[in-house]
């Protein structure tokens, strides 16, 4: 009985890891988002919006063009206390920037939004709660 319960329990965690079960394969898959507009939300007076201190500030010799690679870069500004987050990638194919945002199962937990152009370079950090 615990053998099949911890099956069941690995199975889950396996799946939902991710943040989706079949990642898409390139930018234009992604739901879409306006940078342009976002950015307009975040101050610069905003505590909980951060605009420097990246670890991300090189640019990649290629462009990300999945998202799986979009969060592999993003997840190194990862800061929040929650392991094993999981993740929603959005692209504006008109600015060429990636959102990813770290989320945890809990709804009132708090959420990180990694902003990244599409070479890799850390823009924005957005924490929401």
């Amino acid at each position: 009985m615990k053998s099949c319960i911890s099956l069941v329990m690995v199975l889950f965690l396996a799946v939902t890891y991710r943040g989706c079960s079949a990642p898409p394969t390139c930018r234009e898959e992604n739901p879409s988002f306006s940078y342009q507009e976002e950015i307009i939300t975040y101050s610069e007076e905003l505590p909980n919006v951060k605009r420097d201190g990246f670890v991300n500030t090189d640019e990649l010799e290629n462009v990300i063009d999945n998202n799986l690679d979009a969060a592999d870069r993003a997840i190194k500004e990862y800061t929040l206390d929650i392991a094993n987050p999981y993740y929603n990638v959005f692209f504006d194919s008109e600015s060429g920037v990636w959102k990813v945002v770290f989320n945890y199962f809990d709804e009132n937990a708090e959420k990180q939004a990694v902003y990244m152009n599409e070479n890799g370079k850390t823009l924005l950090i957005v924490y929401i709660e």
